[in-house]
């Protein structure tokens, strides 16, 4: 089972990012060294294929992954599906692939395809248009694994109220960042709800700190209130364990694309809760890929167990 982590800042394109193998084998290194032995790359992919040479660096990327014998997921961000202009977004979304997948050697077991990172569609549109576009791209490519999740940023409730689709070749993924307060404490883009800071994990009564002013009259108010239940190993059990259970039932390949929690939260927290995650994924068999190497939720300097 492969314990990975993401190389981000390729999916950043508001600083206007340059894809290059170079620098992105040299991260793959570094985390091999650090012991994760899969990858997940976040790619703009709409934005990165208008570079005239991108095309050529994801395939030296490809090749060179190959030789380091690490599995590597390409997941697409920044698609700009919306209901709004579906018909012509999903094409994009459908011509992007079809390019990319051209890129990759057939038959080595290295490489998965994300299709779209957190789609903002309905669930139900959702699930259509994966029904027509999977079997598209599979008569390009039936080696390679497409990797699917659910609406509502990748939901394990929303996708453990889904019916797998009838598709071959899938593998199911979700998002873990629960208990939330914790995760994302004093996230400046998710707003006055995770003012707080210094919330440990486990729940401590005794190191709680007062809710910051900002976050009364929120969702993150009632987040405080409930910390004592949420934030610890029951709870994280319980919620991964729901989705293990849907996976077992239907039958179908289940990953953790992301679990991660923000550098604002202190270091034994951190570890914490990082390693409580990984051993509740693995005791449910379950892939996991750390949010992130290096970012304001890296682990690049975070000693933590794997």
């Amino acid at each position: 089972m492969p314990s990975g982590i993401n190389l981000t800042g390729y999916e950043r394109v508001w600083e206007e990012p340059v894809f290059s193998s170079r620098i992105t084998i040299k991260k793959i290194k570094e985390v091999k060294r650090a012991g994760f032995d899969a990858v997940r790359i976040p790619l703009a992919l709409s934005y990165l294929l208008k570079q005239p040479n991108f095309e050529r660096e994801l395939r030296k990327l490809a090749e060179a992954s190959i030789q380091l014998d690490v599995q590597v997921v390409i997941a697409n961000f920044n698609h700009g599906l919306s209901e709004e202009d579906l018909t012509q977004t999903m094409e994009t979304l459908s011509q992007n692939w079809e390019r990319v997948l051209q890129i990759f050697p057939a038959n080595q077991g290295n490489f998965y395809f994300e299709l779209a990172n957190e789609p903002e569609l309905s669930p139900d549109t959702w699930y259509k248009e994966v029904n027509r576009l999977v079997p598209r791209l599979q008569q390009i490519r039936k080696d390679i694994p497409f990797i699917l999740g659910a609406t509502n940023f990748n939901s394990l409730f929303e996708l453990s109220r889904m019916q797998p689709w009838s598709l071959e070749g899938v593998i199911y993924t979700f998002h873990y960042y629960e208990p939330y307060l914790f995760t994302h404490q004093g996230t400046a883009w998710t707003g006055p709800q995770n003012s707080t800071l210094d919330i440990p994990f486990p729940f401590n009564p005794s190191l709680m700190p007062k809710i910051d002013s900002r976050a009364k009259g929120t969702p993150g108010e009632v987040n405080y209130r409930d910390y004592e239940k949420t934030g610890n190993s029951i709870a994280i059990e319980d919620k991964i364990g729901q989705i293990s259970s849907w996976a077992r039932r239907n039958g179908v390949q289940l990953w953790c694309t992301e679990f991660g929690v923000t550098q604002n939260a202190d270091e034994i927290s951190r570890k914490n809760y990082l390693e409580e995650v990984q051993k509740v994924l693995i005791q449910h068999q379950i892939p996991g890929f750390v949010w992130e190497w290096e970012g304001n939720f890296g682990i690049k300097n975070l000693k933590t167990e794997k």
